[in-house]
């Protein structure tokens, strides 16, 4: 547990100009919220990613990517700063420098986990907020954390579940969501891997299949005479192994088996970075496992 030091927060009451509206329509709306930074733009989309803490390599690839796109979209990214999925979405918004908002199971002048404590100061710099409803200095206790889910579910036009066990708290928040009536979208996952038995039931249950940022996008109504938004092209926000990839289809056409003999990278490591890439916009699957570039 990390603790701050710090004076520079504020009290937002119900009651106040400033007061999220999206909140005040919620069951059981906090009297009061603590901040740090900012609360998010009511003028802008919402959207909360969330998942499992032990996440997988291809989770938190896939909850990073996401949220860079809607971050570059012009679409908030809410979560909760725990560890995995959360952590990622917040990073994804982070790396191209748009906020990012994080909602706390303890005071606001405590980073917890304490590791994150370079993620919970590059949310400040980059115009984002860290919010509670508990007092400064209240500790990270265990039943603090299903509650504040009301909130980053309350904060949301649309909660995103990537990974997800059969009980976990990223399902509460989901309950939440459909209890302050809005939409789930969730990742679907491979039948009998434990993280996908949260989503897989998700949709069962109706919730929207996730298959790629577009599909919140469109849900959202961010497109242009049916033209969905650009996705990212400057290759200077590619970190080194998405480049290493990316400079190798410079010329070819590659399956992944001849992209992997090339990069000399797990295969892993090499399915999670072109997942990125793809997502990204920066490449595309042609057939049968073959990748280009996307110029």
């Amino acid at each position: 547990m990390n603790r701050k030091s710090f004076s520079d927060y504020r009290i937002v009451s119900k009651g106040d100009i400033d007061y999220p509206e999206r909140l005040v329509k919620i069951k059981g709306a906090p009297e009061k919220l603590y901040l740090r930074g900012k609360l998010p733009d009511p003028n802008k989309k919402t959207v909360a990613i969330v998942g499992a803490r032990n996440a997988s390599d291809y989770g938190l690839t896939l909850a990073k990517t996401i949220a860079r796109i809607l971050s570059l979209n012009d679409v908030q990214v809410i979560s909760g700063l725990a560890m995995g999925i959360d952590t990622a979405g917040h990073i994804g918004s982070i790396e191209v420098e748009k906020p990012t908002f994080a909602v706390l199971g303890c005071g606001v002048d405590i980073c917890f986990p304490s590791h994150n404590s370079n993620v919970y100061e590059r949310i400040l710099d980059y115009g984002g907020g860290i919010i509670s409803e508990l007092e400064i200095g209240m500790p990270p206790l265990p039943y603090n954390f299903p509650l504040r889910n009301r909130i980053i579910s309350g904060l949301s036009d649309v909660v995103i579940v990537v990974e997800a066990r059969d009980k976990s708290g990223s399902l509460i928040t989901a309950d939440y969501a459909l209890e302050q009536g809005k939409t789930i979208f969730a990742c679907p996952g491979r039948v009998g891997d434990s993280l996908s038995r949260g989503t897989n039931n998700l949709i069962k249950q109706g919730a929207y299949i996730l298959t790629s940022a577009d599909d919140v996008l469109e849900h959202l109504g961010l497109v242009v005479d049916g033209i969905l938004p650009k996705k990212e092209k400057d290759i200077s926000t590619l970190d080194y192994f998405e480049r290493v990839i990316y400079d190798t289809l410079q010329k070819d056409t590659l399956h992944i088996d001849q992209i992997v003999e090339k990069v000399k990278l797990p295969v892993t490591k090499c399915l999670n970075v072109i997942m990125s890439l793809e997502l990204n916009g920066f490449i595309e699957m042609t057939i049968n496992n073959y990748y280009r570039r996307v110029e």
